[in-house]
C-alpha cells in the first residue's frame, strides 16, 4: 500500500521538488515575513521615539529632499506679500524684464533693498544697480574667488557684517546678503565721501582705482529709477557703456 504524503498542522501538504527538497507553506512564509516586519517596526519606533533618532531620521529626509529638489533662484525666497509701492513695482517688473527673474522673487529684492537702504542711508536705487551688475538678480551666484549671494560679498573677508543675520553660512540668503553688502557699501561710501570712490573700493580696486565698474553700476541705477517714474532711458543718456569696453581691474561680476 503506497503511504500517503506526510501532513502539515493546517492539514496541507508541503510541495516536494523533484530533487527532493520541500517548499514552505504559505503560513510558514507569512509567519517568518511577520516577524521580520514586527522587528522592523520596532527598529523604526526606536529611531523615531528617541532624540537621537529622530535627529538622524530628519537629516537623511533632508539629504533626500536636496537631492531630489536642487535649489533654483525662486526656491530660495519666502512667498511673502510686498506692499510695493507703485514706483518700487514698476522697478520690479523693469528688473524682471531685464534679466528674466520672476516676479515674485524680483519683488521680494526690490522690498529687501529698499528696507535696507533706509536703515542704512543708502540710494535704493543704487542697491538694486549694485545687485543688477555683481549676479544679475541671481541669489546663488558664487565667483570662483569666493564672492557670494546678490551683492557677490566675501563671507571671508565680512564676516562680522554677517553676525546679525546667522553668520557666514547665510551669505547666499537674500536678505542677509544685502544686508551685508550694503553695510560693505556704507562703511566705503563714509570713509571715501563719493559713490564712485565707493564702488572702485567695493569692486576692489581702491578709491584711485581705474574701472568702469562706477559708470556702469550708476548708469544702470538711473535707469532703474527712470523705469519706476514710468521712464525709460536710452543707454547713452545714462553714462552706460553700449558695448563691452576694456576694464583693467578684475571685478567680482566678471569672476
Amino acid at each position: 500500500m503506497k503511504a500517503s504524503p506526510p501532513t502539515i498542522r493546517d492539514g496541507s501538504a508541503p510541495t516536494a521538488s523533484r530533487f527532493g527538497l520541500t517548499v514552505p507553506s504559505p503560513k510558514d512564509v507569512m509567519h517568518s515575513h511577520g516577524v521580520m516586519v514586527i522587528v522592523g517596526l520596532l527598529l523604526g519606533l526606536s529611531i523615531v521615539l528617541t532624540p537621537a533618532g529622530r535627529d538622524r531620521l530628519e537629516g537623511w529626509v533632508t539629504v533626500v529632499n536636496g537631492a531630489l529638489s536642487p535649489a533654483s533662484v525662486d526656491s530660495v525666497f519666502v512667498a511673502l506679500p510686498t506692499a510695493l509701492t507703485p514706483e518700487q513695482a514698476r522697478a520690479a517688473r523693469w528688473i524682471a524684464k531685464r534679466h528674466r527673474v520672476s516676479r515674485g522673487a524680483t519683488e521680494q529684492i526690490v522690498a529687501a533693498a529698499f528696507e535696507t537702504a533706509k536703515l542704512m542711508r543708502l540710494d535704493p536705487y543704487l542697491l538694486l544697480a549694485v545687485i543688477s551688475v555683481e549676479s544679475g538678480f541671481n541669489p546663488l551666484a558664487e565667483s570662483r574667488v569666493g564672492a557670494k549671494g546678490l551683492m557677490q560679498v566675501m563671507p571671508d573677508v565680512h564676516k562680522e557684517k554677517f553676525e546679525n543675520n546667522g553668520g557666514v553660512q547665510a551669505a547666499l540668503h537674500p536678505w542677509a546678503n544685502i544686508q551685508a553688502g550694503a553695510a560693505v557699501l556704507r562703511e566705503y561710501l563714509d570713509r571715501f565721501k563719493t559713490t564712485e570712490a565707493a564702488l572702485l573700493a567695493y569692486v576692489g580696486v581702491g578709491p584711485s582705482g581705474v574701472s568702469e565698474y562706477p559708470n556702469k553700476v550708476i548708469g544702470i541705477r538711473d535707469r532703474i529709477r527712470a523705469a519706476s517714474k514710468g521712464r525709460v532711458l536710452a543707454q547713452a543718456d545714462t553714462g552706460e557703456p553700449t558695448a563691452p569696453t576694456s576694464i583693467s581691474a578684475r571685478t567680482a561680476s566678471s569672476l
